[in-house]
């Protein structure tokens, strides 16, 4: 097994390098530490492994080296088995990255195509005829160019060999004259024919000729160009006598089937034919790639910087486009000047919805937003690079990919009869198990709602199937398949044939040793089929099942069961999962109970569960509530054994409880030890530390409330001002009154909330007073040690504006928020100095709210408010002082205010 290790070693390092210059890890001193070896001995199986050309050396000071196959899949096939140094290596890399690079998709949904290519491209002498297909705009003419720079890049063709193009549906009725322009003329073979004219055959002699909207060809001009084909040779119009010779490589493009539109002859004479797929129907991270790349290319266009947020991102990505690439790329250009156009800094331009263009910005609303990729603003300069984007959605394919090989070395394992089906069984679990959790656990995006909606669906599936296999899928196994159904497109895994089959084997031998989850999957994957629209592969297959394996669906029976019944999403699975783990197996069941579960559903559950499985030597069920005690009553004698119930669960108590199960305990033992083991102790300490000013927040409904007074606070007060904020249970508050905690520990200077708890050393502030009041002396109660009024008046803007945004991230949808508050906040500024008046931080927070919303309604065209004033010729002054002071915001904005509604905001600042 010594040399399997060195090679597993050996290909793990060079999956996880990034680059080449990673390979200088790979040392035979690290792989002999990591696989607890000699250096000799590790020395040998490399020599070993390099006579069978399973790994490729680089010789240095000290040696590097790496796994052949994974350096393929990773980098590109090398053709030595030894290199000099990295430099050599380094430089066969730069032969490799041809310039097909550029061309998105060209290592994913393109990559098969694109070898084709370049086999018809290298075939001497002349190549081979090949045709693009595809819909406009897929990328087809990118596409014949990147082939004539690939035949310069490898010296196929010369550094000045021509590329012309000529377009067939120019001359679609006049074929005459294409076919004139193609083959060239003789003095005299027409009309107008005064001297011999060269076609387009003998321009690109020794280049590449590239024939778009080729099913303009009529079927003469066919005959001729497959005969060209044949013998390399052609006549000009008129000059029968004359036979002549070009060497040129021909690209064929059309945007119909190739059935049908061709005569067979002339398509007998191109054995290429590439199909380019549209857009939509490209892979996710294609989609992605391209929307990056047409930003990079507006950024360079323009020469600045070009941030875009992340709603226009979003909906870009889930647009769908009818005319592909090329309106992906218009629609972006069209983006970028609106936003150019109105943009001051030709440094640096942001976009957003408020200046995208109403017309822009419908067009965008209308997208149904499905998937989220972004949540923060992309930026795009003019020297960015789109591998420095994809390097980042890509985290994962290491993990994926070194999967992907782990299985590839089990099926050889067992090929080998290495390993039996039970040990396959084990391993392709455990991986499968250690993959899901790793990409559960590292990622940041469960807030996302789509990723909540795709959790919910699938949580939804498995309720389903555990009513015909009785099989519980935990909840922290329902957010780890729904992770993955999400973000599967995410990830590159374009298997070659013979690793499709060898994943399929094993799909086929886990099968036959795993019948429930078996059946489960088969069952699983007809409802994502159904409900999403979902196909699987076989590594995806493959992997899913090693999951429900590692759940242990179908576990030996014991005749002893441990259950824990916990209420929560994923509750008693957590608990069991940490347990399970650490004690190596499988103790304990789990079900994660709704909170309005009642006890007769918690009974009829436990009613089905000693059904399926054999409890005569006793259950243990371990509990939340105390509630749930009542079970061994309701039960009676439906359990065939003993049954034991411990209340209070908690990971400790189940661990304890674990590992008495493992140790043979009998129940009664169990019952009594940990009665006696889980009494809780105490200790209660306070820091002696200089009290610090404390605001203490409460209301009477409930602590949740308290929290969103504390955080409106703390908001609102600067950084540098050391005043803490708490939230306090309303009734913790009236029953300890000043002997609670915190008035041991802090300063507690004021209560801010909806009831006063009634203490007598603590002034009480409504948070109505608050935000309502004119009078300073309310801001000089709440923090008595600021003498600063500039720092106090700036509290109270924040305060207020605080509590406005509060209230619009619930009615505003398009705008941003926090910008609006700044326009909002700079327009009262002006209305009060040139009125000379002084809004109440009601008046304030009133016009915060209602001014966002009417210009999110003028922006949408809404039709404005009906209103007509009793006192018009009282009001001109007033007026004429909100029109000066909400210029800027029309501005802004692009919005005028009617007089309907500048009559209501009067009402707001002057009749209140």
């Amino acid at each position: 097994m010594g040399i399997s290790q060195v090679q597993a070693e050996v290909r793990q390092a060079t999956q996880a390098a990034s680059s080449l210059q990673d390979l200088t890890q790979i040392t035979t001193e690290m792989i002999a530490q990591a696989v607890s070896l000699s250096r000799n001995t590790t020395s040998q199986y490399l020599n070993e492994l390099l006579k069978q050309r399973q790994v490729v050396q680089i010789k240095s000071r000290p040696t590097y080296f790496a796994d052949r196959e994974a350096f393929s899949a990773q980098f590109f096939a090398p053709k030595l088995d030894v290199y000099a140094s990295l430099e050599e290596l380094e430089h066969e890399q730069v032969r490799h990255n041809n310039v097909f690079k550029a061309f998105i998709g060209s290592d994913q949904s393109m990559k098969e195509d694109i070898e084709r290519i370049i086999t018809a491209l290298a075939y001497p002498p002349n190549g081979l005829p090949f045709i693009l297909s595809g819909n406009t705009g897929v990328g087809k003419s990118h596409l014949a160019r990147l082939s004539y720079e690939y035949c310069r890049q490898e010296g196929i063709l010369g550094k000045n060999a021509p590329f012309l193009t000529l377009n067939c549906a120019q001359y679609y009725h006049n074929p005459e004259l294409l076919s004139s322009n193609l083959f060239g003329y003789a003095k005299g073979s027409f009309t107008g024919a005064v001297t011999d004219m060269k076609g387009l055959l003998e321009e690109a002699n020794g280049g590449v000729l590239f024939l778009d909207e080729c099913h303009r060809l009529d079927p003469e001009s066919q005959e001729k160009l497959f005969s060209f084909m044949d013998t390399g040779t052609f006549q000009r119009m008129g000059d029968t006598g004359v036979l002549r010779h070009s060497n040129v490589r021909l690209i064929f493009a059309t945007t119909e089937d190739l059935q049908g539109t061709f005569l067979q002859t002339f398509m007998r004479r191109i054995p290429i034919a590439v199909k380019i797929p549209n857009l939509n129907d490209r892979s996710k991270i294609e989609l992605r790639s391209h929307i990056y790349a047409s930003f990079i290319e507006e950024a360079n266009r323009l020469n600045m910087t070009v941030t875009v947020s992340p709603w226009i991102i979003n909906r870009l990505y889930n647009h769908t486009y009818k005319a592909n690439i090329g309106e992906l790329k218009t629609d972006i250009r069209i983006l970028c000047a609106r936003v150019f156009s109105k943009t001051d800094d030709k440094q640096h331009m942001v976009m957003t919805t408020e200046n995208i263009g109403n017309g822009l910005l419908t067009d965008l609303l209308a997208v149904n937003e499905q998937e989220t990729i972004v949540q923060e603003p992309v930026t795009f300069t003019p020297q960015s690079v789109l591998s420095d984007y994809i390097k980042a959605w890509h985290d994962d394919n290491a993990l994926v990919n070194l999967l992907i090989q782990k299985f590839l070395q089990v099926d050889s394992d067992l090929q080998a009869h290495k390993l039996t089906a039970a040990m396959v069984r084990k391993q392709v679990a455990r991986e499968s198990a250690a993959l899901m959790d790793q990409m559960v656990h590292q990622d940041k995006r469960f807030e996302n709602e789509s990723l909540k909606y795709m959790t919910a669906l699938i949580q939804k599936l498995f309720d389903y199937l555990n009513s015909s296999f009785f099989v519980k899928i935990k909840g922290n196994a329902v957010v780890a398949i729904a992770n993955f159904m999400y973000r599967k497109h995410d990830f590159e895994m374009a298997l070659p044939p013979a690793n499709e089959a060898k994943i399929e084997h094993l799909l086929a031998v886990l099968a036959e040793n795993a019948t429930v989850e078996n059946q489960v999957l088969k069952a699983f994957l007809d409802l994502v089929r159904t409900q999403l629209d979902f196909r699987l592969d076989a590594f995806n297959r493959l992997l899913l099942l090693g999951y429900l394996l590692s759940l242990e669906l179908n576990a030996v029976e014991t005749g002893q069961h441990a259950l824990i019944l916990a209420h929560g999403f994923s509750t008693a699975s957590s608990i069991a999962d940490v347990v399970n783990q650490f004690l190596n197996h499988k103790v304990f069941d789990a079900y994660d109970m709704p909170l309005t579960v009642s006890v007769d559903q918690v009974k009829r559950f436990l009613v089905e569960y000693v059904k399926k499985y054999d409890c005569h030597k006793g259950l243990i069920v371990l509990v939340d509530m105390g509630s749930l005690m009542v079970l061994p009553e309701r039960l009676g004698d439906l359990v065939n054994g003993p049954l034991l119930l411990i209340n209070n669960v908690s990971t400790q108590e189940a661990l304890l409880v674990g590992e008495m199960i493992q140790q043979g305990a009998v129940i009664d033992e169990i019952g009594r030890r940990a009665q006696d083991k889980l009494l809780p102790q105490y200790k209660l300490t306070y820091p002696v530390i200089e009290k610090t000013p404390m605001i203490v927040t409460t209301c009477h409904t409930g602590v949740g409330s308290a929290r969103q007074i504390q955080t409106l606070l703390e908001n609102s007060i600067p950084t540098d001002v050391d005043y803490k904020v708490e939230a306090v249970d309303y009734a913790f508050l009236r029953k300890y009154r000043e002997t609670a905690p915190m008035f041991k520990q802090y300063d507690v200077v004021a209560i801010v909330g909806t009831n006063n708890p009634q203490l007598d050393s603590v002034p009480f502030i409504s948070l109505e007073t608050l935000v309502s009041t004119k009078d300073s002396k309310v801001l000089h109660q709440l923090f008595p040690t600021i003498e600063d009024k500039d720092v106090l008046t700036s509290i109270n803007e924040k305060l207020i504006q605080n509590v406005s945004i509060e209230r619009l991230l619930s009615a505003v949808t398009i705008l941003d928020v926090h910008k609006v508050i700044a326009s909002v906040g700079a327009m009262i500024e002006r209305l009060e100095e040139g009125a000379k008046i002084h809004l109440s931080n009601n008046q304030r927070a009133t016009l915060y709210v209602h001014i966002s919303a009417l210009i999110e309604r003028l922006i949408r065209n809404d039709k404005p408010l009906d209103y007509s004033p009793q006192n018009p010729d009282e009001r001109v002054q007033g007026l004429t002082q909100l029109r000066r002071a909400l210029a800027d915001i029309e501005s802004t904005y692009a919005v005028k205010v009617p007089d309907s509604e500048l009559n209501y905001l009067y009402d707001i600042v002057f009749e209140a």
